[in-house]
């Protein structure tokens, strides 16, 4: 699976600038004209990992890094260091009128500083992941409460919606926090939200309903050896969210068995995605005691909630792709792995694959095998700085750190 997800990030890219397509054919026909910021940031993870294993001589990869590196620094449209969402995969214009993203350019960092370790011994990947870095001026985006906004829009200037409450934005923080100018002061850690909370089991965990919210931060900064100031641990936060998650659907399908009695252990997994009418933010559970297809849930199945889980909780992953691959076999598994979405209840299939999914599926199944792309991102000195100064601390556990 690692293998064909890795064929995203050779084959959906510009041949001259290796900037990452949002999405392509999952039979890889073609693929989008605007690339995504995150997407990029995937890539390079990727590339990070497929060096480390020979998918493809180094040397090539190295030149791929490179080139997509210099793209993003000096092509690339952005706002005082933060990417545009979307933007031409040739041109580096903006593109479909998409805001300069708090978010997405810190995935995209992270996926750059994994590759500045992996390669420390290319000094123009460093000096390029450096610029990248300093030249974000995070404190633009800050609002006087100290959460971060969550982009600027010329046509609006910066969006008043803000990172305010519990969601992927923990990445988000801890790079403005840690980054090497410019940064957010630590106390803007403890100044978003702890909500929404739900119960599982007796357990409160902090929710949002799409589960790449619990994943995209994870698949880089290493959760399980950490605990907040707090003395939360955000790793099993995770891990309740997706017993809860799986718990959410199994009742769907028990109370709604035509268009979703597939739902349950052997077939579970729902996160933002398309459908067949269109893009979803979709997930689950949405409130404690609540079963209803909220968000226009209609049985969908999305390959990366499970793939994306795969290192937060092995077994149950890997039992639910095991079983979607053996039962619907090359119709939803094939050039580039699983497709991003389809209906078991109506036969639909989605004919996409999405960047950013298929991204998180390789970065976590490697992570599940030998913790490579927390071995990584963990040992860029930015990224430990900004779990010390927002106040975490060590656990004392330690990462899997063994290859295949």
């Amino acid at each position: 699976m690692q293998r064909r997800c890795y064929r995203y990030f050779l084959e959906a890219v510009d041949p001259q600038t290796q900037l990452v397509a949002d999405r392509a054919a999952a039979d890889g026909s073609n693929y989008s004209r605007h690339a995504s910021s995150a997407a990029c940031g995937f890539g390079l993870a990727a590339h990070a990992i497929a060096a480390q294993y020979g998918w493809v001589p180094r040397e090539e990869i190295q030149g791929r890094v490179r080139t997509m590196l210099r793209s993003l620094k000096d092509l690339a449209a952005h706002e005082k260091g933060f990417l545009y969402h979307f933007f031409d995969i040739k041109t580096g214009k903006r593109a479909l009128r998409s805001e300069a993203s708090s978010v997405d350019t810190a995935l995209m960092l992270a996926g750059a500083m994994s590759a500045a370790v992996a390669f420390e011994d290319d000094t123009e990947i460093g000096t390029l992941v450096d610029q990248l870095y300093q030249r974000v001026e995070w404190s633009w985006l800050l609002g006087e409460n100290g959460c971060l906004h969550m982009g600027y829009m010329p046509e609006i200037g910066i969006l008043p919606h803000q990172w305010d409450h519990f969601s992927e934005h923990l990445i988000l923080s801890l790079l403005a926090i840690g980054a090497p100018s410019h940064p957010i002061p630590p106390s803007s850690w403890d100044a978003w939200r702890r909500e929404p909370v739900l119960n599982f089991n007796g357990e409160e965990f902090l929710s949002y309903p799409p589960l790449f919210v619990h994943q995209y931060p994870l698949a880089f900064f290493d959760f399980q050896s950490y605990r907040a100031p707090s003395g939360r641990s955000f790793w099993k936060n995770a891990q309740t969210a997706h017993h809860a998650h799986i718990d959410f659907l199994t009742k769907l399908g028990q109370k709604f068995p035509e268009r979703m009695g597939h739902y349950g252990a052997d077939l579970w997994g729902i996160t933002s995605s398309d459908s067949q009418y269109g893009y979803r933010d979709w997930g689950g559970p949405y409130k404690n005691d609540r079963v209803e297809p909220d968000r226009e849930i209609d049985g969908t199945i999305v390959p990366s909630a499970a793939a994306g889980a795969l290192a937060v909780m092995p077994q149950e992953a890997i039992r639910t792709l095991e079983f979607q691959k053996a039962r619907f076999g090359e119709k939803i598994y094939g050039h580039y792995g699983f497709v991003n979405a389809f209906n078991p209840a109506n036969g639909w299939v989605n004919p996409d694959v999405i960047g950013i999914d298929t991204g998180i599926s390789l970065l976590m199944a490697e992570n599940m095998l030998t913790g490579g792309v927390w071995n990584l991102f963990m040992q860029h000195p930015a990224a430990e700085r900004g779990l010390k100064l927002a106040g975490f601390t060590p656990t004392g556990t330690t990462v899997l750190t063994s290859s295949r």
